[in-house]
């Protein structure tokens, strides 16, 4: 093979090597502080399915009213339960002493909502990190991260009303 034609595959090789090191790892690892999310926490909220109809909850404006015996919200029920309620982009926990708390998910550094995870009586953000209590203030985070927003959350039995 002569100089040029060695040249040239090499050349091909050097382009054709990087492009398929980008196309199976993905641009992933090029991104730090961004406001892209992904699921990194293995704490998951329960499955938001179940076999019943209805949903579970209902809207009435800034007042959402959860049924806590449908599948869907049972969790609830017990201390150090939680939710991740995407529908009103809210954080729900029961903190004990028939206490349920109610934030908003948006995480104040950066806006992630759906990277959530809850263990030791705190919130994390999968996101960027941060990491709040179950009173909604901020423990850990990234600069000029404040606390978790916060609803009023009234417990009757098994039904929970959040006001906004």
């Amino acid at each position: 093979m002569n100089i040029t034609n060695k040249n040239k595959r090499r050349k091909f090789l050097k382009n054709a090597g990087s492009t398929a090191l980008f196309a199976s790892l993905g641009t992933s690892f090029l991104v730090s502080c961004s406001t892209s999310e992904e699921n990194v926490d293995p704490t998951l909220p329960p499955d938001e399915t179940g076999g019943e109809t209805g949903v579970g909850f209902t809207v009435d404006g800034d007042v959402y009213t959860f049924d806590l015996t449908h599948s869907s919200f049972t969790a609830l029920k017990s201390v150090g339960g939680w939710k991740r309620f995407d529908q009103g982009g809210m954080l729900l926990v029961n903190v004990g002493q028939n206490i349920i708390r109610a934030f908003n998910s948006s995480c104040p550094h950066a806006g992630c909502r759906t990277s959530w995870g809850y263990s030791n009586n705190n919130f994390r953000c999968g996101c960027h990190g941060a990491t709040f209590n179950n009173q909604g203030s901020v423990l850990s985070a990234p600069g000029g991260t404040g606390d978790l927003i916060s609803f009023t959350a009234v417990l009757e039995d098994d039904v929970l009303t959040v006001s906004k």
